[in-house]
């Protein structure tokens, strides 16, 4: 019996160990821009000028009309853009995919909420867009310095065209915006080894038990 109890004395750390460590991943992984995870070629990677953050700092957000759903509230609000230089999207390296970060100082206790528009300016001048949430954070302190990253929706284009990447600010409720980063990448990425570990988790997990059952059940 006692010869039983050491060997999970034993056990239990290596076997509890990996699982924490898999939980503590699953809370802190963020998402990377490393070249192959969001694509196979980066096209566009720009840091945004002091003057463009001067502009998302004095800007002030629309009110959304009454009854309108939240997403059409996005997609309708007054914004503030920034338009990067146009390029050539390839028909035949698609998809592209523009990946956002940014960087703040959190202006009171609570939670800060962003909410931006991303898209293309076409050759006609207009410009496609569609909502890019999940830059936003729960719980932060005063003073807490944000990072947040986030990639929008991959877009395909069904033939060559010339576009310009548009990011559009819609909101940024207690953020003192610094810094903002865009990069834009073309064609299939594949995950990275966080990533792959993160999706196949629960087949870890569930390996891990089946081991612990086996071992007990000796024992």
């Amino acid at each position: 019996m006692k010869s039983a109890s050491l060997i999970r004395a034993r056990w239990l750390p290596l076997i509890f160990v990996p699982l924490l460590a898999l939980t503590v991943l699953d809370a802190s992984a963020q998402l990377s821009s490393k070249p192959g995870e969001y694509g196979k070629h980066l096209r566009l990677d720009v840091v945004l000028p002091p003057s463009q953050l001067d502009k998302f700092s004095n800007f002030r957000p629309s009110k959304p009309a009454n009854g309108d759903s939240p997403m059409l509230a996005v997609l309708t609000a007054d914004t503030v853009d920034w338009v990067g230089e146009s390029l050539v999207a390839d028909s035949t390296t698609n998809p592209y995919t523009m990946v956002v970060s940014i960087e703040g100082t959190a202006k009171a206790d609570g939670d800060v909420a962003t909410m931006w528009r991303s898209g293309w300016r076409l050759e006609d001048g207009s410009t496609k867009s569609t909502a890019l949430p999940g830059l936003s954070k729960s719980g932060v302190k005063a003073g807490e310095h944000v990072t947040l990253t986030r990639a929008a929706a991959p877009s395909r284009f069904d033939r060559d065209k010339n576009v310009a990447p548009v990011l559009s600010l819609v909101r940024a409720d207690n953020l003192d915006i610094d810094h903002v980063q865009v990069q834009l990448w073309s064609g299939v990425g594949s995950p990275s080894g966080v990533q792959w570990i993160l999706s196949s988790r629960f087949l870890l997990i569930g390996v891990v038990m089946l081991v612990v059952a086996l071992v007990f059940r000796k024992l």
